[in-house]
């Protein structure tokens, strides 16, 4: 997954959602899409809840899932946990991909 994220879509949706969205308390959301930024302005961060990415200086980015730690999550083998995590994000992305095509 980490490969194939187009980092200029990212930041194409952080921008749509900061100047499309609606103001809330900590940031901007559209749709169910939540954009923030750091306070220097150096990372922002997309969440919808359930999987969040930050975009940080010289484009490096990260992927948080509610269920970030496998010993954490009970009843699933690592790989159960590695491949509900990778549909996770593959279902943010995807949010992520429309917005940028209908905004």
């Amino acid at each position: 997954m980490k490969n194939s994220v187009d980092i200029r879509t990212l930041l194409n949706v952080y921008e749509k959602v900061k100047t499309q969205g609606k103001p809330i308390e900590n940031g901007k959301q559209l749709e169910d899409i939540i954009c923030t930024e750091s306070y220097d302005g150096y990372s922002v961060s997309l969440s919808d809840g359930q999987v969040s990415v930050d975009v940080n200086f010289h484009n490096t980015y990260r992927f948080h899932t509610l269920n970030e730690d496998p010993d954490t999550v009970i009843n699933q083998t690592t790989s159960e946990f590695h491949n509900n995590n990778e549909t996770q994000i593959q279902r943010f992305m995807n949010k992520l991909h429309d917005i940028n095509q209908r905004y």
